[in-house]
């Protein structure tokens, strides 16, 4: 005798999760989340705060859910900008929250929303530059876009040229060549201590008395400190430690290594053990990097002068 076919268990249908903020009984307008959570929400109040929800007008077949792809957890922030009532800080809110409904923001244009998300995602640049990138210039924010500029140098091109809009891949360019000129022309160029020898290569500190460093660049140095007899460059740790080589070593790498001056300039060695002619020096030669560096226009000014050449030529020039 056969045995019983097993019963087929019956799995009851799903019940929608509702919102337990957004479920007002005489809501206009169903929303699902992406996770299967309704919303229940006033028309009006998404005319009003939003450009991208279906107006007034636009009909809805009665009991329709409309069905978007954002999280419940992204649509239950975003739909607390579309009340009249104290809107979300986000001041604690972490990137991988944030960064959703920033975009959600933009893709819905929910005026209040967009503009604390830019704010607190300028917060988080250091943290989240590739990502942040993306947005700005996928939203057109410049002064954002600039802030996370540095940052990027050190990216692939071809990674750079994918994230921009082709507007600005111009100024990208130029922004770009700037750094690379501070690089060449300032970072790699041996500091006025440093001789060479004919052969081309790093020869002798050739350093002078400090008694006449003192005297002849008293208006750059620091504080004055007590001198001791001047040593023959023989002896002199410019030389007898590499000082210059190892630094340029470290710079020699890349554009990148202005980013982190620090670890260019670590030389392995307590700077207490560098004699102090050696250490003015390296000082002198990181300010003026520095100095250098804060001289390189901001990316969102280069755009500008794009914009401005467009505007007054038709025909954009490339200034090297």
């Amino acid at each position: 005798m056969d045995s019983p076919s097993p019963a087929i268990p019956v799995i009851p249908p799903l019940t929608p999760t509702l919102s337990s903020h957004f479920n007002f009984p005489n809501a206009d307008v169903t929303f699902s989340s992406s996770d299967g959570v309704l919303f229940r929400i006033h028309r009006k109040n998404l005319e009003v705060c939003a450009d991208g929800f279906p107006p007034s007008g636009f009909e809805i077949p009665e009991g329709e859910v409309v069905s978007l792809s954002e999280t419940a957890e992204t649509l239950e922030l975003l739909f607390q900008f579309m009340y009249p009532k104290r809107h979300p800080g986000l001041d604690a809110t972490p990137f991988n929250v944030l960064e959703p409904l920033a975009e959600a923001a933009e893709k819905y244009q929910v005026f209040p929303a967009m503009n604390i998300c830019h704010i607190r995602l300028r917060d988080m640049v250091h943290e989240h530059p590739v990502e942040i990138a993306v947005y700005a210039a996928k939203h057109d924010y410049p002064f954002l876009l600039s802030e996370v500029a540095p940052m990027m140098i050190s990216m692939p091109p071809v990674d750079v040229v994918r994230i921009l809009p082709a507007n600005l891949v111009l100024p990208w360019t130029r922004y770009v060549h700037e750094w690379v000129r501070v690089h060449q022309d300032v970072a790699l160029k041996l500091p006025f201590g440093a001789s060479l020898h004919y052969s081309g290569g790093l020869s002798h500190a050739n350093h002078m008395p400090r008694a006449v460093i003192v005297q002849t660049q008293a208006n750059s140095l620091p504080p004055p400190r007590t001198i001791d007899a001047f040593e023959p460059p023989s002896r002199c740790s410019w030389e007898n430690l590499n000082c210059v080589a190892i630094v340029l070593q470290h710079l020699g790498a890349g554009i990148h290594t202005l980013r982190n001056l620090d670890q260019a300039f670590d030389m392995g060695i307590a700077r207490e053990d560098v004699e102090r002619c050696c250490d003015w020096e390296l000082s002198e030669w990181r300010r003026i990097i520095e100095e250098a560096i804060a001289q390189i226009p901001k990316f969102n000014c280069l755009q500008a002068v794009q914009l401005s050449s467009v505007a007054t030529s038709g025909t954009i020039f490339l200034v090297v």
